[in-house]
């Protein structure tokens, strides 16, 4: 890391956390409630991920990218403008232990890299599609890579507190607040989400080693349609 986290954080208990306890180096500190995401938000996006996975695989159907699409608002040290505003490709986890999926992703990545993009195009989209079909989602958190190291990641490091905006044209919109838990390499979530990434996106060279993955706890969740419930917490 160029620049050293400025504050620990807690996830208790350990294995199933229900808050979050953040200790700042300068002496404060701050404890936040974790909840699941709702009902209605993890429905969207698990049902339009399997429309959009259809309409890859068909070219018909509804589809709408803004379940992958986050907005994500981080608040870096003081100064004339510490906030930062990031588009994102935001993933679910699956809930247990995934090593197994993660194998089986990363052997149809190496099979894309050996046989081509393209040759390997429909057997990725239908793993996807089974994935989303089958397997049960973790309801509370959010997952992203950190790319690129920059403004994103020096904010991180010095506040873990981020908002999550899933804006949408076509239906519903959200906004996720919540905690960052900053996953280094070496870590199975880590290799769970890059695997992921990768399958979509599969290498063209020597595969990148990210700066980190970010599991996202969620606090609270806030409706952002626009409608009569705009602005309403839902958790």
């Amino acid at each position: 890391m160029a620049k050293a986290r400025e504050y620990t954080l807690e996830l208790i208990p350990e294995g199933d956390p229900q808050r979050a306890l953040i200790r700042w180096d300068r002496g404060l500190e701050t404890r936040l409630p974790l909840t699941r995401l709702p009902p209605a938000f993890m429905e969207w996006q698990i049902r339009t991920r399997i429309q959009n996975l259809k309409f890859f695989l068909t070219g018909e159907g509804d589809h709408d990218f803004a379940v992958h699409t986050g907005y994500m608002a981080t608040l870096g040290a003081p100064g004339g403008f510490p906030l930062n505003a990031a588009a994102k490709g935001i993933g679910l986890l699956p809930q247990g232990d995934f090593p197994s999926l993660t194998a089986e992703i990363e052997a149809l990545v190496a099979r894309a890299v050996a046989q081509g993009e393209k040759e390997t195009r429909e057997e990725r989209l239908q793993f996807l599609l089974r994935l989303y079909e089958t397997v049960p989602m973790d309801p509370r958190v959010l997952t992203t890579i950190e790319l690129y190291g920059k403004a994103t990641w020096r904010n991180v490091l010095a506040d873990p507190r981020c908002t999550v905006l899933f804006s949408s044209y076509r239906g519903p919109s959200y906004a996720v607040n919540g905690v960052v838990e900053i996953v280094l390499p070496g870590d199975p979530v880590y290799r769970y989400v890059v695997a992921l990434h990768d399958l979509f996106h599969p290498p063209r060279g020597p595969r990148r080693e990210y700066p980190a993955v970010y599991r996202i706890w969620a606090c609270e969740t806030w409706d952002k349609t626009p409608g009569p419930r705009a602005g309403e917490r839902l958790a």
